[in-house]
């Protein structure tokens, strides 16, 4: 099929020409690519290989709203973020229903005792919840179950039930 005298390419072969065409850098719309599913071929196969678009493809994708999407090893570091953030959280949190609970213990005033003992409690349903789906290290492991045992043991001692 021939083009027309001044007629654009239906096709536009690598990295520079696509950017351009959409009005960004190289680096930006290869970020689309990997993070949006910018639609781009790559005759080759291969990652790294020369790329290829169709003007069209690419003008429907931009007009089309798309969620981002991240890299697998972007998704990895975020998961592993996250429980280091959730881990960190079950520590401490641990340690505020301990306080909680010895301050429930020394509590003179009945309604104060009940409250600060049904805190700790609470606490204690959420740090079993949470940690269920969190990677913890051995040695955090062992701190936060030592934690949780002499919580469960003074809360018992308060009247609290599981």
């Amino acid at each position: 099929m021939s083009q027309e005298k001044g007629a654009q390419p239906q096709f536009l072969s690598g990295w520079k020409e696509i950017a351009d065409y959409l009005g960004k850098g190289v680096r930006t719309a290869q970020r689309y690519e990997r993070e949006m599913g910018l639609p781009v071929f790559r005759p080759a196969a291969r990652s790294g290989s020369s790329v290829t678009a169709i003007r069209t493809e690419l003008d429907n994708w931009v007009a089309t709203p798309h969620t981002y999407v991240p890299s697998p090893a972007r998704r990895r570091a975020l998961e592993s973020r996250t429980n280091m953030l959730r881990a960190n959280f079950l520590q401490i949190d641990s340690e505020i229903a301990l306080t909680f609970s010895n301050l429930a213990l020394t509590a003179s005033d009945p309604e104060k005792k009940r409250r600060t003992a049904q805190a700790a409690r609470s606490a204690y349903v959420a740090i079993m919840k949470l940690s269920e789906d969190t990677y913890l290290a051995d040695a955090d492991r062992d701190k936060l179950e030592t934690n949780l045992q002499r919580l469960k043991r003074e809360l018992q001692s308060l009247g609290q039930t599981f």
